[in-house]
């Protein structure tokens, strides 16, 4: 049996801490209570954060992995390039096809006169919602910076960043948590596969 790498132990901990708050969270609370709950959060110094962090996962870092592959580590960039792909397939067919009827909480709610908290300069989505593609892209592009730097604290960081990103997608109000909860583990589920199925190739 391969032995587990340490940072991506780390990380698949808190990913697993992760999505069990979100399931509490999710089980406690009705659609309505669960956005209403992070809508109240918002401060200026959050909107802010969150529309940066949103980002994270999104086409420059990966192209900068990419680019860190190439140069640093030629033997990781297929099963990057391979989890990535399977990534992006993965969720954007479940939008598209399975999901295309899933309205994101702004058309959701709609019909309900409440004066929800959009935050200035964010382009808010209504179709599409399940499951959430920024955090899936968040999870599997951190997993292999974690696995990069090969640090049991780079797992937790990179892990707390992912966490951040899903987050940032409720409170921008572009998801429900049950989006952002599917969408980390379709993303740390593919680079898993490709990390371990490339492993000898990787550890070389």
């Amino acid at each position: 049996m391969k032995r587990l790498n340490g940072a991506w132990v780390a990380y698949c901990i808190v990913f697993l801490l992760f999505e069990i708050v979100v399931a509490r969270y999710v089980a406690a609370f009705d659609r309505f209570d669960q956005m209403r709950i992070v809508n109240n959060w918002h401060a200026y110094y959050l909107d802010y954060f969150f529309r940066v962090l949103t980002f994270a996962g999104e086409l420059l870092i990966p192209v900068l992995v990419i680019l860190l592959f190439f140069y640093k580590r030629r033997a990781w960039l297929k099963p990057f390039l391979f989890s990535y792909a399977l990534s992006t397939l993965i969720v954007q067919g479940l939008k598209h096809f399975v999901f295309a009827s899933a309205l994101r909480p702004y058309a959701y709610f709609k019909a309900v006169d409440i004066p929800w908290y959009l935050v200035p300069g964010v382009e808010i989505h209504e179709q599409n919602s399940f499951p959430s593609g920024h955090t899936a892209a968040a999870w599997f592009c951190f997993m292999w910076i974690a696995l990069y730097v090969n640090k049991r604290w780079a797992g937790v960081l990179m892990a707390l960043l992912a966490c951040g990103v899903g987050i940032s997608r409720v409170y921008l109000f572009q998801h429900f948590p049950v989006d952002v909860a599917f969408g980390a583990f379709i993303g740390i589920t593919c680079s898993s596969i490709f990390y371990y199925s490339y492993h000898e190739n990787i550890a070389a």
